[in-house]
């Protein structure tokens, strides 16, 4: 989630609520109930920030969907029941969501900050073996099931959306954006 974009012009999240307004580009967002702290990443679903969420001062990946993205009631039907299920998943390898939400007409949800690399990266930078690989993916395949087993279906798997990160000195890869794409 690390494609180039051109932020100068972001949906109002504070002061006029009139839904979109012009702010300097190396400003952050404006969410209630979070501290938006720096880029992480855009891709075509929105924006990704590093942020705290006050209430707990949990560090999470803060994501803001674009405006427009949306704009049905179907759409945002699909969009609330995803998150919900989403936030239902309980499982190592798939980064937790927290929270959701509109704010002045944008939609944004809370994840799991996971302090990782993308899986394709993981791989190539390690010169991991093909049995590494593959347990890597065995791994992912699972969380996968899991989360099949429960009716959600991540719409968007792809490299960029498994972070692998190092925990107790193993490599753990974690899904990301999981049924909310």
């Amino acid at each position: 989630m690390t494609e180039d974009h051109d932020d100068s012009l972001f949906p109002s999240l504070s002061g006029d609520g009139a839904g979109r307004r012009r702010r300097d580009a190396s400003s952050p967002p404006m969410v209630a109930g979070y501290a938006v702290k720096a880029p992480l990443g855009a891709g075509g679903m929105g924006t990704v920030w590093r942020s705290v969420q006050l209430s707990t001062r949990r560090e999470v990946a803060l994501k803001l969907l674009p405006a427009g993205a949306l704009a049905s009631e179907k759409s945002r039907a699909r969009f609330e029941r995803e998150v919900e299920l989403a936030a239902a998943l309980e499982h190592p390898t798939i980064a937790r969501v927290y929270d959701s939400g509109l704010h002045e007409g944008v939609y944004y949800y809370a994840m799991e900050l996971v302090p990782g690399e993308r899986l394709d990266r993981y791989v190539r930078d390690r010169h991991l073996t093909e049995r590494q690989t593959l347990e890597l993916m065995r791994t992912v395949c699972r969380a996968v099931q899991h989360a099949h087993q429960r009716g959600v279906i991540h719409r968007d798997l792809k490299p960029s959306n498994v972070l692998v990160a190092i925990q107790d000195g193993k490599a753990v890869p974690k899904i990301i954006d999981f049924g909310v794409a």
